[in-house]
Parts: structure tokens; C-alpha cells; sequence
């Protein structure tokens, strides 16, 4: 058993847990993930790693209430338990040192891309953060961000394809003083489809993009075969291979969106993080 040792609500439906994992705060790097069971009746489910302490044993994870298992942790507290917690989980984010590094962010990746940028300014990067919100109330994590950040620019709008323009109008500036501000890699942790016109948009500068793609996942070691996609014309996992991927070479994104809205109905409980009000959170 695992133990809950804080909850903290950092925005309307948007939670913060730390849980006492010794064997997986050893071990865990920027972009790795976890797999948690609530309970003997628990469904599998996968969380990007937001922090951890190694010399204290704890690991944290942001989630949004979505569904059935994330509004059941949300009632969790302190003292509560979790059945199960495997990880550390996929390949660790590439975080060697490029230059100038473009991230665009929303939703969990508000958090979850914080270990990635912690490592990228140790490497000596100069960052620009983008952080997308339906608006201020649903704004949070911007603390670490700015002392991370050399530049952070929040692209706040309503919800729908306006809250998306606010992120691509926000990159279509920086993009536009390229190369005289030269952008050497873009790192996406947002929605699906954002992540796919992110790719489009930076393709004809031959800027590096990596996006962290979380396809449905059931047993996260490449078993099943839930989370596959297709990267360079190759099968790939999302598991084991990624979840960062190249997205000039993300072949299938229309199958992963589809995958995506499959399970979604009247019982998710749309946040406003997505770009277009469907279920790509």
C-alpha cells in the first residue's frame, strides 16, 4: 500500500498528490510516468510524474477531474491509500542542452513539465514557456514557472478554438523572429490536437519538436498494446518508446485523437483545457 501524505487543490477540479513511493522517487527522471490502482476494483491509471524527493521517498502527480478513478482521488486525503503505484514508467525526456527551448503548456503538463525544466536550465538552456488557460481563475503552477522561465508568456482565452488561437498566435510571434531569435527545439505537453498544429507550425523551420503524447495506456510496459502509434512509419508505443516523441514523425493523428474521443461521453467533465471542447485534455 501506498500512502497519501498531501493533497492540495491547486485550481477548480485541478489536485496535487504526494504519495510515499521510496523505490520510484530513487529512480525517477524528467517525463517519466506512473501507474496507480486506487483500489481491488480500481481501473489502471497513468500520471506524468510532477516532483519528487528522493531523501524523503515521496513522488507527486497533478491531475484534472475527468472521470470515475480522478474524482475518486480527489476525496482522497491524507493518511489514505492507494493499492498500487508502479513506476517509474516510459523513457526519461531528452534534456541535453540545445539553446533556446520553446515549451507550450496546459492542463497537467503545467506541472508535469516542471522536472523537464529544471534539468533543461541546469544544461544551460535559455527557456520560453507558453502556458495555456481558459482563464486566470484556472491558471495555476505559474510560481515555479517563472523562476524556471527566462521568458514566460500566458496565453490565456475562452474556451474552444479561441483558447487555441491564443497558444498559436503566441508562437507564430516567436516564430516570426526566427532566426534572428533563434529557436533551437519546441517542447510540447498539451492537448493532442495543439501538440499536432504545433508540429505543423514549427515544420518549415526545421525546429526540433517533441511532444509528449499519452494514448490510452492499460498495463504501461508495451504488453497490451493500448497506447501504440505510428512514429516514422514504424509501430511504436507510447509506454515504453515515448511518451516524447518527435512530431515530425508522428504519423497517426488522427487515429490518436479518435482513440481519445472514443471514451469520452456525457460523464467527462469538460475542463476547458481542451482546444476545442472535445476530450483531448
Amino acid at each position: 500500500m501506498y500512502s497519501i501524505v498531501e493533497h492540495e487543490v491547486l485550481a477548480p477540479r485541478v489536485h496535487r498528490l504526494r504519495v510515499q513511493a521510496p523505490v520510484v522517487a530513487e529512480k525517477a527522471k524528467p517525463g517519466q510516468f506512473v501507474i496507480l490502482i486506487i483500489d481491488e476494483k480500481g481501473e489502471r491509471v497513468p500520471f506524468t510524474i510532477s516532483d519528487w524527493d528522493s531523501e524523503a521517498g515521496t513522488v507527486d502527480f497533478v491531475f484534472i477531474e475527468v472521470g470515475k478513478t480522478t474524482q475518486q482521488l480527489a476525496t482522497m486525503q491524507p493518511g489514505d491509500q492507494l493499492l498500487s503505484f508502479i513506476g517509474p514508467l516510459g523513457r526519461p525526456a531528452e534534456v541535453g542542452q540545445f539553446g533556446h527551448v520553446v515549451s507550450v503548456l496546459s492542463g497537467y503538463g503545467i506541472a508535469a513539465m516542471v522536472p523537464i525544466l529544471k534539468a533543461l536550465k541546469d544544461n544551460g538552456n535559455t527557456l520560453t514557456t507558453i502556458v495555456q488557460a481558459p482563464d486566470q481563475d484556472r491558471l495555476f503552477g505559474q510560481k515555479p514557472l517563472e523562476e524556471l522561465s527566462d521568458t514566460l508568456i500566458l496565453a490565456l482565452g475562452t474556451q474552444g478554438d479561441g483558447m487555441m488561437e491564443s497558444t498559436t498566435v503566441a508562437m507564430r510571434k516567436l516564430l516570426n523572429q526566427h532566426p534572428k531569435r533563434r529557436i533551437d527545439r519546441v517542447i510540447a505537453m498539451c492537448s493532442l490536437c495543439l501538440m499536432r498544429v504545433l508540429s505543423e507550425m514549427t515544420r518549415p523551420y526545421a525546429i526540433k519538436t517533441m511532444v509528449h503524447l499519452t494514448p490510452v495506456m492499460v498495463d504501461g510496459t508495451g504488453m497490451c498494446g493500448a497506447c501504440r502509434l505510428s512514429v516514422g512509419r514504424t509501430n511504436r508505443f507510447a509506454c515504453v518508446h515515448g511518451p516524447e516523441f518527435d512530431g515530425h514523425e508522428v504519423d497517426g493523428w488522427e487515429v490518436l485523437m479518435a482513440r481519445r474521443c472514443t471514451y469520452a461521453d456525457e460523464s467527462i467533465l469538460q475542463q476547458g483545457f481542451q482546444c476545442r471542447g472535445c476530450s483531448q485534455w
